[in-house]
Parts: structure tokens; C-alpha cells; sequence
């Protein structure tokens, strides 16, 4: 027990001898390391079929041919001496190897023993499991070895542990290697994130939103790690069906991670957001983006209502706030590319809007037609296409329109020279 504080309360005070933040980190390093092999599914679709948490091993990598890659994450503070082989933790690790060959025969073509820290590799005797694994691959036999030679004394204390032979043990060994990352636990989050700019629809995300997925497929790591299910299954509840066999399924299928579950967290972080408008007061000239005025000279010009006018200003500066946002949010480039979508499809509706206003017209005036037309096209499309509009509403369609109206590529009447800017 600590000394006692009468001036001090825990909300103030730092409580350094409590490890508890330090085990959980260590589970989200495991978590992470599930989270990066997911992703691997993503990046390369026939890399792996799924991802299986907690059964059997820490994780379990199937592959598409119906083999699988077991994978134990040991991890160790960095001030702390290498792991041994001779030393509980990694003997455990390789007996659990061992054994699962055994049950399953044919079935693992890779062993993988990860840890943050690093492998004890001072001297080539029986605690150096690097050292054993080249020893087994270069002559995988220990036949006519001395009691005393170190990769004998290895070997037979595995077989001793796991109860297994020599040669399945050595047979094991032969398909295992280390994986020592050399990093703190805690900078584990760097290396998801790596692994999610690999994926071609995250390249160019702001940094905040890998962030953001970071937590969310560390988060389904650990629920699939987690005892229990992902989603509720009625048929656990049927009276006619046998529970034991309907469970099983369940919380297996709960332990998986599968490329479709880790495309749609992705796509969940990724999937624009519904854009509100920002109406505003009648604008001053001052007040608008640089150019507007020429949007204005046309309209007039071709008849359009001043209150159209006006409104339209209104949605111009909304559609130019549109901007700023997606560049925050999702980056310059892809910001840009989503800007240069919307302005072509509205400027399908718009040039085929002022071609039939224009036809209709008899040589009058046909702004103000031309608009309704317009509006009407932009709703249509809206309609057909709102799933793929990034959350825009057709008034920013509208707006959009203001703004191609100011590049010059709609016009409201016949074209004419417009007076220079003020």
C-alpha cells in the first residue's frame, strides 16, 4: 500500500504502479497486428479468405487453398531482456504449435511467433530459437546428435513439454519463424496506419480519418477476439433447431474478419456525410466568390427573375463552402475530383436545358424557362443518382450551375460581351 495522501485525489494524481494500461495496450497490439492482415485483404483480394480470432491461436490467417497461417503475438516491454526459447512464454508458444499440427495434420503451412521486441541471438545454443530454426532447416534431424549438443537438448525438451516425437516437433519448427518488430507496443498505430493508406480508397484520406479507422478495425479486431457475436441471430432462439451446432456457427462466424467486413468499415469513414445548404442573406457584390458578377450580368440578361438571381447567388457561395469542406476533410485531390464530377453532371442537365429553352423559345426571351427546365433536369438526376451525389442536395446542383454559369460554360441567352468587373 502507498503512503497515504491527504492533499491529493485521483482525479489529479497519476498512479504509476498500477499495470492495468499497460495489459490493455498489450492486447491492442495484438488487436493491431489482427487489423493489418485484414487490410492485407483489401490491398490484395486473394491473399487470404478470412481472418479467425481466438480459436486455437491468437489469430489464425486462412488462405484461399484451404491452408492456414496460426500466429501467437507475445510482446514484452523494450527495457526488458530478448525472449529465450528455454523461457515459459515461448516455450508455451511452440508446444501450442506443436499440438495444433498435430490436430490438424496438413492443414498449417506457417507458424509465426510475433513479439515487439526481439529474439535472444548472443549465442547458438538451446535458449537461441533463431538459431534453431536455421539449425532445423539447413539438416532437420537430430539423429546420431550428443546428449550435450544444444539443437538435441531444444528438441527434446519440446517433445518432453507438448509430448509429441522429434520428428513432429522438428516437422513444426520447419514451417516457423519469428517475427521480431523491435518497437515499443504503443507505436503500434503507426503501422495501421501504413497499412490503411495501402489501400487504394484510403491513399489520399486526411490524416484524422485514418486516425479514425484506426480505432474502428482495432475495435472489430477486438469484438472478433471477444467472446460472443456480432450480430443477433434469431435462430439461437427457434425451438426446432439443434442450439449447440446453430451456436458454434455463430460464434465462429463472429470470430471472423472477412474482406467484406473491412471494406465496409472503410467505406463507412469514407461515405459522405449529408451536406447541409448554407442559405444566407441577400448578398452584397463584395460578398461574392471573385467572377460572380458575370453569372449575374447573364441571368439578367436572358430573362431570369431577380429573386432567381438572388437565390442562386445564395447557392453558389453554398456550393463554394461544399469545396472548402471536402478539401478539409477528405484532401485536395480527392476533394477536386469530386467538385469536377459534379460540375459535368450538371452541366449535362444545363446544356440540354438551354438547347430546349432555347428551341422553344420563337426568338423571346428564354432565361427564366431555361431555369425550370434546368431545376427539373437537376431533381431528376437527384432522383437517379442521390447515392452517389457525396451527400449534395439539388440545390447544390443548382449551385454548381451558378458557378458554370460564371466560366462561361452555360449561358441564359445568346452569347454576348460582358461588361469588365468593377
Amino acid at each position: 500500500m502507498g503512503p497515504i495522501l491527504l492533499n491529493a485525489c485521483p482525479s489529479v494524481l497519476l498512479d504509476l504502479e498500477d499495470p492495468g494500461d499497460d495489459v490493455i495496450a498489450r492486447f491492442r497490439y495484438q488487436f493491431s497486428h489482427v487489423a493489418i492482415q485484414a487490410l492485407k485483404m483489401v490491398v490484395d483480394p486473394q491473399w487470404a479468405k478470412a481472418i479467425i480470432c481466438e480459436n486455437f491461436e491468437d489469430f489464425i490467417v486462412e488462405r484461399h487453398t484451404g491452408t492456414f497461417s496460426a500466429i501467437q503475438v507475445k510482446s514484452r516491454e523494450r527495457h526488458l531482456s530478448p525472449f529465450k526459447l528455454n523461457e515459459l512464454a515461448v516455450e508455451k508458444a511452440i508446444v501450442r504449435f506443436v499440438r495444433l499440427d498435430l490436430r490438424f495434420p496438413g492443414i498449417f503451412d506457417e507458424f509465426v511467433f510475433v513479439t515487439n521486441h526481439e529474439m535472444w541471438i548472443e549465442k547458438e545454443n538451446e535458449s537461441n530459437l533463431v538459431w534453431l530454426l536455421d539449425e532445423i532447416e539447413r539438416q532437420p534431424t537430430i539423429k546420431r546428435l550428443r546428449a550435450t549438443n544444444p539443437k538435441k537438448i531444444a528438441i527434446d525438451r519440446l517433445c518432453k513439454a507438448s509430448g509429441a516425437d522429434a520428428d513432429s516437433v522438428i516437422a513444426t519448427l520447419s514451417r516457423t519463424r519469428c517475427n521480431p518488430q523491435k518497437q515499443d507496443i504503443k507505436t503500434i498505430d503507426r503501422a495501421v496506419e501504413h497499412a490503411i493508406v495501402e489501400c487504394e480508397q484510403c491513399s489520399d484520406l486526411q490524416h484524422r480519418t485514418v486516425l479514425r479507422l484506426v480505432d474502428d478495425l482495432v475495435a472489430a479486431a477486438f469484438h472478433a477476439s471477444s467472446k460472443g457475436r456480432n450480430t443477433f441471430v434469431p435462430s439461437l432462439y427457434a425451438a426446432d433447431v439443434d442450439y449447440a451446432s446453430v451456436f458454434q456457427k455463430a460464434a465462429l462466424q463472429g470470430k471472423m474478419l472477412g474482406r467484406e467486413m473491412v471494406q465496409a468499415i472503410i467505406a463507412d469513414r469514407l461515405k459522405p456525410v449529408d451536406e447541409p445548404l448554407a442559405i444566407t442573406d441577400l448578398l452584397e457584390h463584395s460578398d461574392l466568390p471573385v467572377g460572380l458578377s458575370r453569372m449575374v450580368q447573364k441571368m439578367a440578361a436572358g430573362g431570369v427573375q431577380l429573386a432567381r438571381i438572388n437565390h442562386v447567388q445564395d447557392l453558389v457561395r453554398s456550393f463554394e463552402a461544399l469545396k472548402v469542406r471536402w478539401a478539409t476533410r477528405y484532401g485536395g485531390d480527392k476533394a477536386k475530383e469530386m467538385v469536377n464530377d459534379l460540375l459535368a453532371r450538371t452541366l449535362t442537365e444545363c446544356v440540354e436545358a438551354h438547347v430546349e429553352a432555347e428551341a422553344a423559345a420563337s426568338g423571346m426571351s428564354y432565361g427564366s424557362s431555361q431555369f425550370s427546365l434546368m431545376k427539373a433536369k437537376l431533381e431528376a438526376r437527384y432522383t437517379r443518382e442521390q447515392a452517389t451525389l457525396y451527400g449534395c442536395k439539388p440545390d447544390h446542383l443548382i449551385g454548381a450551375a451558378g458557378l458554370l454559369t460564371e466560366y462561361c460554360k452555360v449561358w441564359w441567352s445568346s452569347p454576348f460581351e460582358l461588361l469588365a468587373e468593377a
